[in-house]
């Protein structure tokens, strides 16, 4: 009974969208790995009524919270600079969802295992990769559940800070797919260009790039693109000095780095990467949506484009996000959205 009313809902939500003389997408970026965010962004699809979905860039976490099980049966851990001890196994489910939420994997052990992979990086890592897997396996799944009655898609690629090991892994299926470096169809009139890799960072991370390599990178997609008028560029790294990408100015000197500060407060300067500004002040497309920056919500225009980057607050479970509203050749309006 249920089944058939989710997919009456999503047959009546359809036709409304197809009577529309416009098309609906809406865009989250840096996820993080964080479960109540994603959960919410799947559940955009319904609530703002979209035609698609586009997860940006950095989908993946960063952190392994070991939790330990003594003798005793009860188990240890710290998460957020708080020490727990003695929790009961019955007790750990609420603070396994917590850590999920926040976008870090949480992996219970016991201390002999704990002991015995702490002293080898390879047992660390294999288990950060199993974890990133399995999440992003699960959202597939989720997305799927939730998306097919309403025969929407998440269109979904990885940022700089994905190993490119993890992304391969994913089951992808018809309604959570991976469009990296590639351009695909959007809808009868949009076409999409996706693109996860950025500009070097103070972080050295996974998929980061010189400019230069960028450039060509960029150029090897954008050629495959029919009509720039009416493309949508879905691309992690926000174009430089465009009031999309400030973030304060950091001192490389130090491990890690620490931010510089005059007068007592922060220095704030543009981080995005010159590359991408300058394939859109090239080819001029319809609509730019970016991340990577999370502390910089904005939108601006690059001559006829509009750029977007909603920000991201993964960490405390918020999330931000951008409704757009698209004729062929007009971005005819567009919200930020946070919950």
């Amino acid at each position: 009974m249920l089944s058939s009313l989710s997919a009456l809902v999503g047959f009546t939500l359809a036709q409304q969208r197809a009577k529309r003389k416009y098309r609906r997408i809406f865009f989250a970026t840096d996820l993080h790995s964080s479960e109540i965010v994603f959960r919410r962004f799947i559940g955009a699809a319904k609530f703002y009524e979209a035609d698609a979905l586009i997860m940006g860039g950095d989908v993946t976490g960063k952190n392994v919270i070991p939790l330990v099980k003594g003798a005793d049966g009860k188990y240890h851990f710290n998460f957020l600079g708080q020490e727990f001890r003695g929790i009961a196994e019955e007790q750990l489910l609420e603070h396994e969802t917590r850590i999920m939420n926040s976008g870090i994997y949480s992996y219970r052990v016991n201390e002999g295992e704990y002991e015995s992979a702490r002293s080898d990086p390879e047992k660390v890592s294999a288990v950060f990769d199993k974890l990133m897997i399995e999440r992003l396996n699960n959202w597939a799944a989720l997305a799927k559940q939730h998306l097919e009655p309403l025969g929407v898609k998440c269109y979904w690629t990885g940022g700089n800070d994905d190993h490119q090991r993890i992304l391969e892994s994913v089951k992808q299926n018809d309604f959570f797919v991976n469009v990296e470096e590639k351009v695909i169809q959007l809808d009868e009139e949009h076409e999409m260009l996706s693109f996860g890799w950025s500009n070097p960072t103070p972080w050295k991370t996974p998929r980061e790039c010189d400019e230069e390599e960028l450039a060509s990178r960029l150029e090897k997609i954008t050629i495959q693109v029919h009509d720039f008028g009416s493309c949508v560029y879905n691309i992690h790294p926000p174009p430089f000095d465009s009031t999309l990408d400030i973030a304060a100015k950091l001192d490389t000197s130090f491990d890690p780095p620490k931010p510089v500060t005059s007068g007592g407060n922060a220095v704030w300067i543009p981080v995005g990467s010159t590359a991408v500004r300058e394939v859109i002040e090239k080819t001029q497309p319809l609509l730019m949506l970016c991340g990577h920056i999370h502390e910089t919500k904005n939108a601006a225009k690059i001559k006829r484009t509009t750029c977007i980057n909603p920000g991201s607050e993964y960490g405390a479970g918020i999330m931000r996000g951008v409704i757009v509203n698209l004729q062929k050749d007009k971005v005819l309006s567009y919200q930020f959205t946070s919950g």
